[in-house]
């Protein structure tokens, strides 16, 4: 492990693993609020790494398990060099790269508009940075979001 990098541990694990269900999402955002916290992170930056990790969190419980059943994991990591967090989803759900869907035309009337894909647009805006990869049976969705010294 490099020395330049912290791994957030919950509950002395490198990985929260957590039910893919909505009412999960609250023990992700608590461990998210106290990274922010132990990072003193303006209150601006961690309530985007809250929206963007809500969203990526509630697709993997809406949709990532169809039949149900499914799990979330979720590692946390900061380089102090370059001064980058992470936030890495992984899960085993139906393989989907939200990448390669299409921007949403925020300009068109409401009528109008295509549903989806407003979220991992925002996603997109809110942090630096979003690679998508597939890992055997494993999703794989890393954040980036680089914090001002």
């Amino acid at each position: 492990m490099s020395d330049n990098i912290r791994r957030f541990k919950y509950n002395g694990e490198d990985t929260l693993s957590l039910p893919a269900r909505p009412e999960a999402f609250d023990t992700l955002r608590t461990w998210l609020e106290n990274i922010a916290e132990e990072l003193q992170l303006p209150t601006k930056t961690g309530r985007h790494l809250l929206i963007a990790a809500d969203e990526i969190f509630t697709n993997i419980s809406n949709y990532g398990y169809p039949a149900g059943g499914g799990s979330a994991n979720v590692a946390v990591a900061f380089n102090m060099n370059d001064r980058v967090l992470t936030i890495t989803f992984t899960d085993t759900g139906v393989a989907y790269n939200p990448l390669e869907a299409g921007e949403p035309d925020i300009n068109a009337p409401l009528e109008d508009r295509q549903i989806g894909g407003l979220g991992i647009f925002m996603v997109r805006k809110l942090m630096d940075e979003v690679k998508y990869q597939r890992d055997g049976d494993r999703n794989v969705l890393i954040l980036s979001k680089k914090l001002d010294a």
